[in-house]
């Protein structure tokens, strides 16, 4: 049996059977048997660089590529969660509006994702509708009505609603035109919300049909790119 020195010996030197090119792991860095590391934001950057990749090659390759809303199955957790919270929030909301005076703290942040996701629908070109989002979706204005007791939620939502008619695509058009027909707040502005978010799909997918053209003609250049950004980060 070997003893306490001959075996740290025998660690120390290989033996000639071995592969020359046999790296040694008392000279690792890392402790034996575990995987090279990276840190979590790199780890994240290059996830997002393949996510880009394969996504630019599928637009490319695939004709009939389109965004589509997701939504989780309602019998899955993650149905289940995600409708739980989004009712805990509207009633939320119904009790804030019910309340006597009403509150408006939730309104006043549905009002800002509103204003944000028009202004995300509207085009360089859009100076006129730009300017009347920023005037009439004055938040400061907004704040001071709430603190007076004058906010008008309908009046708004109304201006909401004209606004998304003259820039949905006319397949949202039966969609926009039944929220006119809603009067009770939260339902409305949870309509609001809904028609949205089609049509900021319909919007990116309009985009992806008309950049398509110019995706091909660079599409491997492109791809050659993103390739070499990821081997440089993960080689």
């Amino acid at each position: 049996m070997l003893n306490a020195a001959e075996m740290s010996s025998w660690r120390e030197e290989p033996s000639d059977d071995s592969p020359a090119d046999l790296p040694s792991l008392e000279k690792l860095d890392s402790p034996t048997g575990s995987p090279p590391t990276a840190s979590l934001p790199s780890l994240i950057e290059l996830e997002n660089c393949v996510s880009n990749l394969s996504l630019a090659h599928e637009i490319v390759v695939n004709g009939d590529f389109c965004i589509k809303n997701r939504s989780p199955p309602t019998d899955s957790l993650e149905g289940r969660v995600t409708d739980i919270i989004h009712r805990a929030f509207w009633d939320s909301l119904q009790e804030q509006l019910s309340s006597d005076p009403p509150h408006y703290s939730h309104a006043v942040v549905l009002l800002q994702e509103v204003k944000t996701m028009l202004g995300s629908l509207l085009l360089p070109g859009h100076v006129r509708l730009r300017s009347q989002l920023d005037e009439v979706l004055d938040m400061e204005l907004i704040q001071q009505q709430v603190q007076h007791g004058a906010l008008d939620l309908h009046r708004l939502a109304g201006f909401v609603i004209s606004m998304m008619a003259s820039l949905c695509a006319p397949v949202r058009d039966p969609e926009v035109r039944a929220l006119q027909d809603l009067k009770e707040p939260v339902e409305l502005l949870r309509g609001i919300f809904r028609v949205l978010g089609l049509m900021k799909t319909d919007m990116v997918n309009f985009a992806i049909q008309s950049l398509r053209p110019h995706l091909l003609q660079q599409a491997v250049q492109y791809e050659r790119a993103k390739f070499q950004q990821i081997l440089d980060k993960q080689p």
